[in-house]
C-alpha cells in the first residue's frame, strides 16, 4: 500500500440480510472468480445471481455477471456480437452506472479467505441489468 493509497474499511455484511443470503446463493461461481483473478471484487448481489466489479471501479475496471457460473462481460460481449467500440460505450454505461450509486453503502465479507466488498444497491442492480441486458440474457 502506497502512502496515498486509500483503504476503506467497510463495515461486516451482517449474515441475517437479504444481501447475504444473495452472496449464498452464488458463492460457488464466486470461489471460482476469486479462483481466476487476483484483483479486488465488489459484488452487486441480485436474487440468483450477481453482477461483480473486477479491479478498481470507477476508473480501471472489468465486469463479470455471476449465476451458476462465471460470465465475464468481455467474452459475453464477444459471444453476442458486440464489437470493441461498443464494448467501451457499455464501459462508460457502467462506469457512469457505478458513480450514480458511489454513495450507496457498502459493506465487507470473506469469500473463500480473500476480502470482497458487497454493495446491495438496488439502483446499482437495475442500471447495471439495463446496461447489460443485449449480452447476459
Amino acid at each position: 500500500m502506497g502512502f496515498f493509497s486509500k483503504k476503506i474499511d467497510y463495515p461486516e455484511l451482517a449474515e441475517d440480510t437479504m444481501a447475504a443470503k444473495q452472496i449464498h446463493a452464488i458463492e460457488g461461481s464466486l470461489k471460482e472468480l476469486i479462483g481466476q483473478i487476483s484483483d479486488p471484487l465488489e459484488v452487486v448481489p441480485v436474487d440468483g445471481h450477481a453482477f461483480v466489479f473486477i479491479g478498481k471501479p470507477p476508473k480501471r475496471f472489468g465486469m463479470a455477471m455471476l449465476d451458476d457460473g462465471v460470465h465475464s462481460l468481455g467474452a459475453a460481449a464477444k459471444e453476442h456480437g458486440i464489437d470493441q467500440i461498443q464494448l467501451q460505450k457499455i464501459n462508460e454505461k457502467l462506469r457512469n452506472a457505478y458513480l450514480h450509486c458511489q454513495d450507496a453503502p457498502r459493506y465487507k465479507t470473506s469469500i473463500g479467505g480473500k476480502a470482497v466488498v458487497v454493495t446491495p444497491s438496488e439502483q446499482l442492480a437495475k442500471e447495471v441489468s439495463e446496461i447489460t441486458k443485449n449480452i447476459y440474457n
